[in-house]
């Protein structure tokens, strides 16, 4: 199967001829008629294809990593290295096996109000410490599995968001 290109170049005698009403052409100028009758083919082809390509969304910006990240990167490797270095806690006792959590104190709405003042005592200094942490669990413990999962939640997002940092025990 001949390409575009190989026809067209097939067909220019017959085309110089066309276009000059048979008169005989320089070759400058022949190729120039051929340029242009090529540019018009182009433009229509262009003008199909435009709105094609309109209708595409653009593609993603290439995001490069600014000095912020990297310095980030370069933190999160050393508190990893850290950690990496740190001997290992003592295990934690072992969970009972039909996932039955304690049971609640008698006052769970007091149990949430805990946990929710431990979080916001971390939001108003922006880190999160290991205190922090076992406070809140601590306090979490006598309320309901939805209280649990809601306050969660909330350190999730503050943390994911950099409203906290998490800080490592040596930091603090």
């Amino acid at each position: 199967m001949k390409t575009f290109l190989q026809t067209l170049l097939s067909q220019v005698p017959g085309i110089a001829l066309g276009i000059t009403g048979g008169v005989a052409l320089t070759f400058t100028t022949l190729e120039s008629r051929v340029e242009q009758l090529l540019d018009a083919k182009l433009e229509a082809q262009l003008a199909r294809l435009r709105p094609l390509v309109q209708s595409r969304p653009a593609p993603a910006p290439v995001v490069t990593q600014a000095e912020d990240s990297r310095q980030e990167l370069r933190l999160i490797r050393e508190q990893l290295a850290v950690l990496a270095a740190r001997p290992p806690a003592p295990a934690p006792p072992p969970e009972p096996e039909d996932d039955v959590r304690p049971a609640p104190t008698p006052d769970p709405v007091e149990a949430s109000r805990q946990g929710q003042q431990v979080l916001a005592e971390a939001l108003g200094r922006g880190r999160w410490t290991e205190a922090d942490q076992q406070r809140f669990h601590q306090a979490l413990r006598g309320g309901t599995r939805e209280e649990l999962e809601a306050l969660e939640q909330r350190l999730s997002l503050a943390i994911n968001s950099g409203q906290l940092r998490p800080v490592l025990g040596d930091e603090q």
